[in-house]
């Protein structure tokens, strides 16, 4: 049984700087909300989130969907439950990674922005990140915030994608994050779906009972599920929908 669906955000449900797929996500909403809690229906799965993003997009996407069980942003940094409007930060932010964190905040406003169309992600925490719609902007900084961190020693590394780059403490993954979500919630891991696009989320979805990428997924994502998907949003919908197949199945319903 999949008791709960869990969805990656970018490249899932959404793509930066551009618009929403709004139809799909209410379609996604109905069966989100006909699901409600965990194990509130026979067959549906309870729905969550696991991103990258930082904790105000994910609560949005929380809010816009109707999920009610905890969701995971900065790749598991931070835990919010939606019903009581509660924060848990993951137990691995000590003082001085978080002052290490900070310093490569400082550096990266300070000595990475100038001359380009970058910003700083001023809403993130456990991470320091830079986001950018130029790639070849994100290419060329990628260097220069690796040889500061390896000049300072810290105990972080460099986790770029396509138009952003996010500098995370060691140990903090999505993988982590899903191992510390089923603690949390008194799961198993096999009682675990989750649908991802790219390369951090690789070692989650190896972790879970069902494993879906969508179409448009970076191909060592798709390599390391079970199910390749349709393209973003109708992609998590179909993956709901084969869990929800899959729960009737195993439970000899008939629809």
């Amino acid at each position: 049984m999949t008791r709960l669906f869990v969805s990656d955000i970018d490249g899932c449900l959404s793509e930066p700087y551009q618009i929403m797929d709004i139809d799909r996500l209410v379609e996604l909403s109905v069966v989100v909300k006909e699901g409600g809690a965990l194990d509130s229906h026979p067959t549906y799965p309870a729905f969550s989130l696991c991103s990258g993003r930082p904790i105000p997009y994910v609560e949005c996407i929380a809010q816009l969907l109707g999920v009610v069980e905890p969701v995971l942003f900065e790749s598991g940094g931070g835990m919010f439950n939606p019903r009581t409007a509660e924060v848990k930060w993951n137990p691995r932010i000590t003082s001085e990674v978080r002052s290490q964190i900070d310093q490569v905040s400082d550096w990266m406003i300070n000595h990475c922005l100038a001359g380009t169309s970058m910003v700083f992600d001023y809403a993130k925490r456990t991470q320091a990140g830079l986001i950018g719609p130029d790639h070849e902007e994100i290419v060329a900084t990628i260097p220069r915030v690796q040889a500061f961190i390896d000049q300072n020693r810290f105990g972080l590394k460099v986790q770029p994608t396509h138009l952003s780059i996010d500098v995370v403490p060691f140990g903090m993954t999505k993988e982590f994050g899903m191992q510390w979500m089923a603690n949390e919630q008194g799961l198993s891991l096999s009682d675990i779906a989750y649908i991802g696009d790219s390369v951090s989320d690789v070692e989650a979805l190896k972790l879970v009972g069902r494993s879906f990428a969508p179409e448009n997924a970076d191909p060592i994502a798709r390599e390391s599920v079970d199910t390749v998907t349709a393209y973003q949003t109708q992609g998590v919908l179909d993956a709901v929908h084969a869990c929800i197949a899959n729960n009737k199945a195993e439970l000899n319903i008939v629809s």
